[in-house]
């Protein structure tokens, strides 16, 4: 690309056309006329002169275009209405227009050589410039802003090739409006000014290669507006910035570009700088087209800042969105967001980002929308970047992943994008010497048609704080879109490696819901191809949190963990986290109810081959999966020994089963345990306790089902059955004392319930449970300040007695059937002060007297003695 013919502006082998179709006369009349004379309009009068072109000839006019007197008044030339305006001192400017009457009436053309009189200049307009020859047709090059309004005008037309520019704006503050169309041998409008307005313009030849570019940018050019413009079948390209130049804001809104025959529609040219350059609501290509034009085209050594797509399409079937021509490129503040780049099952278009080494330095890739193209590619360094919101359908590409990352990256965010039926090398890839904060988070990757696609998210580039994160990555091989020979390999696959065996790789792959990798994709079914996710390099890997489902390999079988069929596979061994084996988890209980679940760490007494003692003190990942396969993490404990007993919340669950993940001490993370289908997965939930007081416990369990209670020490102190209602109840306990109950239902042990009877009373109300027993007496007495409640039995004697200072009853066998004292005999003071109140009307003997005292204070020592050896 770039050779052409030495002062001719043509490319080898390019024919031009040559027809000529005979000359049109072109007049201009000023506004301002009297007496067949042009009368200037006075600066003072603050109005841009307006000039209104009332001819279309060419012929006739003296001075080679300059005005003419006419018997109808003052006619000119656009032409002479130009060179008017270019020696205007007015600062407001000039106004050319066209007459009402040239509406319809024909183009103007030119049928003439170069240095023909119907053009303004024949030199050079940009040296090294490829696009506009030997000058141009119409030259604006004013002290004053001079604003062109074509209306009326059906058009411009070279028609012999020659190698001239349409219209040159050297000079600033210049507007080209509503040009029905322009056709000119090289760039249809070439830009050398500040703030030219190219608004409403149609630049157009779609039945030759005549003309070259629709703008041009020359050096120099800023602050150029181009609006609801049409440029159609350039040969070279629609907005170009010339060779080595120097532009600087550039704003195109509302562009229509299609047809371009060779290199782009929007172009920058070799070692050129760009200090910004906007695009928005423009549609580069046609779907209905076969175009061999890229979206943007980049050639070597250009230097750009602040290049903005915003809510544009870019349709070129076959041809890359933004495509980079040899390397040396470096853009700063990129932004593409709220663009398509869209084609057909019949009309793909190639990448969205062609294979480059260009360095991005702040880059927004947002919110677009990518269906039937080639990948992404950025092969180059990349830093300070956001790729976020894309929805990125049906790729195709088979040399490059829909999105790939490379050479070295710093402070890159991948979130949110949405990538489904993507059929290329990877969905995500990143590659290179180097990656630092980088975190591909919170994206979608659903039905990759993998006969290509090895991994949905692969990383190569080893580096510092890198994360894989919270992304959900689903392989439904029965989804109607899928191709016959899809299947995926791995869900992430690393193979980048650390510094050695201890270091860090410097990524996590963490929180990852996976579902459906691992599938055999010829019996679409399980166990057909390797571990969803694959550490297949030096170093420490953490991927601990990630989640599987229903359809992923590993779920419910006896496999060996260490394996490529397995959940996580540490493919080299003491290479690949070391390859330290998991712990498992036994008695295992997962009560709904309680929404806990509980079970005892276990390390292996003997690791299966290839794996390697995992340090302790570990750290475990712990998984809740169901019966159907799927899995839910339920959360990390530290700090965990073998035989430690583990409990985590569990809202929601029952059933299912508890499969660990571990990292040692080191920090080396395992594979996940394997279940073993012919074991206890859930036992019965513990008993709750629904009441108690100082000597009895009730509670609820499962019907049919035996309780125990148990003392600090573990001993049994009462067992029984669950009744039909599931209730159960324990009598004789101790006050103010802890216990535990468990429930055993079919033989199996539910966990531990612990509760502590009511406190023991205090002070002149307490009441405390004791038996004392004597030669002769047996019971238990009531007695307010000697803490002893209850009954005594002496010989020849059965009563109740209480010692509450108050009264006293008592009953004689043998004496009397049935007797009641009553009486300051029948009180007693427990408290010792002997200050009871009398009350009452008859007496005790003294004899009677004393033998209550005795019996009292007896009744006390036993109680003692037999507290004592208990």
């Amino acid at each position: 690309m770039g050779n052409r013919t030495a002062g001719s502006g043509v490319l080898p082998g390019r024919v031009r056309s040559g027809a000529a179709r005979g000359a049109l006369v072109l007049t201009v009349g000023l506004a301002t006329v009297a007496a067949g004379a042009v009368v200037p309009v006075s600066a003072a009068n603050a109005a841009a002169d307006t000039i209104t072109v009332t001819s279309l000839g060419l012929g006739g006019n003296a001075g080679a275009g300059n005005c003419a007197a006419t018997a109808g008044g003052t006619d000119c030339t656009l032409r002479g209405a130009l060179e008017i305006a270019n020696a205007s001192t007015n600062p407001d400017g000039v106004k050319i227009d066209f007459a009402p009457s040239l509406a319809g009436t024909g183009q103007i053309s030119f049928p003439g050589a170069v240095n023909a009189g119907n053009s303004m200049s024949t030199t050079v307009l940009n040296p090294g410039s490829e696009n506009v020859a030997n000058g141009a047709r119409y030259v604006v090059d004013a002290t004053v802003p001079v604003s062109i309004d074509f209306t009326n005008l059906d058009g411009i037309e070279d028609q012999d090739g020659s190698h001239l520019a349409g219209i040159y704006v050297k000079s600033d503050d210049v507007s080209l409006s509503n040009l029905k169309n322009m056709r000119a041998a090289e760039s249809g409008i070439a830009v050398r000014g500040a703030g030219t307005v190219i608004d409403g313009v149609h630049l157009e030849d779609p039945t030759s290669p005549v003309q070259e570019v629709g703008v041009l940018l020359l050096d120099g050019a800023s602050d150029t507006k181009i609006t609801d413009t049409t440029i159609y079948s350039p040969y070279w390209g629609s907005v170009v910035v010339d060779n080595k130049a120097t532009v600087t804001n550039t704003v195109i809104d509302g562009l229509v570009s299609r047809g371009v025959e060779n290199w782009g529609h929007l172009m920058f040219e070799d070692d050129s700088v760009v200090n910004g350059f906007s695009v928005s609501n423009s549609t580069l290509g046609a779907l209905e087209e076969t175009s061999p034009s890229h979206g943007l085209f980049i050639n070597p050594g250009v230097v750009a800042t602040g290049v903005k797509l915003i809510d544009s399409t870019f349709q070129s079937p076959g041809r890359e969105g933004i495509h980079f021509f040899g390397s040396g490129q470096k853009l700063t503040g990129t932004e593409i967001t709220g663009t398509k780049f869209v084609g057909t099952d019949a009309k793909n278009l190639g990448r969205v980002v062609s294979d480059n080494t260009a360095t991005f330095e702040g880059l927004n890739f947002s919110d677009n929308r990518i269906d039937y193209a080639g990948g992404a590619v950025f092969r180059g360094s990349v830093s300070e970047a956001r790729i976020s919101g894309n929805t990125v359908t049906n790729t195709v590409d088979g040399g490059a992943a829909a999105l790939q990352l490379g050479r070295s990256l710093d402070s890159v965010q991948v979130s949110g994008n949405h990538f489904e039926h993507i059929y290329a090398v990877d969905t995500i890839r990143v590659e290179g010497t180097s990656a630092k904060n980088v975190s591909i988070t919170g994206n979608t990757l659903k039905n990759l048609n993998a006969a290509i696609s090895r991994s949905a998210i692969r990383i190569d580039a080893p580096g510092t704080g890198n994360l894989v994160s919270d992304n959900t990555l689903t392989q439904k091989n029965d989804d109607p879109f899928m191709r016959a020979d899809s299947f995926n390999h791995w869900a992430i696959y690393n193979s980048a490696n650390a510094a050695s065996n201890d270091a860090s790789v410097g990524w996590a792959v963490t929180d990852n819901a996976i579902d459906g990798f691992g599938w055999n994709y010829l019996a679409n079914r399980e166990g057909g191809t390797q571990a969803p996710i694959v550490h297949n390099a030096r170093g420490k890997l953490p991927v601990t949190g990630n989640t599987f489902g229903e359809h992923t390999r590993g779920s419910l079988t006896t496999d060996v963990e260490h394996s490529g069929y397995w959940f996580l596979w540490n493919v080299g061994d003491t290479v690949s986290n070391n390859t330290v084996q998991t712990y498992r988890a036994d008695q295992v209980s997962i009560d709904g109810d309680a929404d806990e679940a509980t079970f005892t760490a276990m390390k292996p007494a003997q690791n299966l081959i290839g794996n390697n003692d995992a340090t302790a003190p570990v750290t475990l990942y712990v998984y809740w999966t169901a019966d159907n396969h799927a899995e839910v993490f339920l959360g990390k404990v530290e700090n965990v020994s073998p035989g430690d007993r583990v409990t985590l919340p569990a809202k929601g669950h029952t059933g299912g089963h508890i499969r660990l993940q571990t990292v040692d001490a080191n920090g080396f993370t395992s594979q996940y345990s394997s279940i073993d289908p012919n074991a206890e997965s859930s036992i019965p939930a513990a008993p709750k306790v629904t009441g108690k007081d100082a000597t009895s416990v009730s509670g609820t369990g499962t019907p049919g089902g035996t309780f125990t209670v148990r003392d600090e020490s573990g001993a049994e102190v009462a067992t029984g059955p669950i009744d039909d209602s599931g209730n159960w109840s324990a009598t004789g306990l101790k006050c103010g004392t802890e216990y535990t109950v468990v429930q055993a239902v079919d033989g199996i042990e539910s966990r531990e319930t612990t509760f502590t009877t009511a406190a023991c009373p205090t002070g002149s109300n307490a009441s405390a449970n004791g038996t004392s027993s004597a030669d002769g007496a047996d019971g238990t007495s009531n007695a307010g300040g000697s803490n002893a409640n209850g009954t005594s039995n002496a010989k020849g004697a059965n009563g109740t007695s209480n010692a509450n200072g108050a009264n006293a009853n008592a009953a004689a066998d043998g004496t009397s059937a049935n007797g009641t004292a009553t009486g300051t005999a029948g009180q007693s003071d427990a408290s010792g002060d002997g200050s009871l109140p009398v009350t009452g009307s008859g007496d005790l003997g003294g004899l009677a007297l004393g033998a209550l005292a005795l019996l009292v204070v007896g009744g006390g020592a036993l109680l003692i003695a037999r507290r004592r050896r208990a």
